[in-house]
């Protein structure tokens, strides 16, 4: 029997996947670390530390803030974690569209 790795996703995947998460949850209502990782698909299966490490980095960049309590630390989007995630997917969109396109010039 071999060794079932755990799938690694990339930062940048991870990282649009919090934010994503968190601008459709959490734009009234922070929301903790562990539901987050209970609830982002393929999250789970990352290193916490590796998780712990690309929250902290967001809240440094001030694309999320961090509410703590005496029990737990909650999370919420900022409005510069909205433009970003908004302009990542505008990016993405714009890209695919790009692509879409010269798909059917080339039909």
């Amino acid at each position: 029997m071999g060794i079932k790795r755990k799938k690694r996703l990339s930062p940048e995947y991870t990282i649009l996947s919090i934010l994503e998460y968190l601008c459709i949850s959490s734009r009234d209502t922070p929301i903790s670390k562990y539901h987050i990782i209970n609830k982002l698909p393929g999250i789970k299966q990352q290193r916490s530390d590796r998780i712990n490490d690309l929250m902290e980095e967001l809240e440094n960049n001030g694309f999320i803030q961090s509410i703590k309590t005496p029990n737990s630390t909650f999370y919420k989007i900022t409005e510069k974690g909205v433009e970003a995630y908004d302009k990542w997917i505008k990016s993405f969109l714009d890209f695919s569209r790009s692509v879409n396109k010269l798909n059917s010039d080339l039909d």
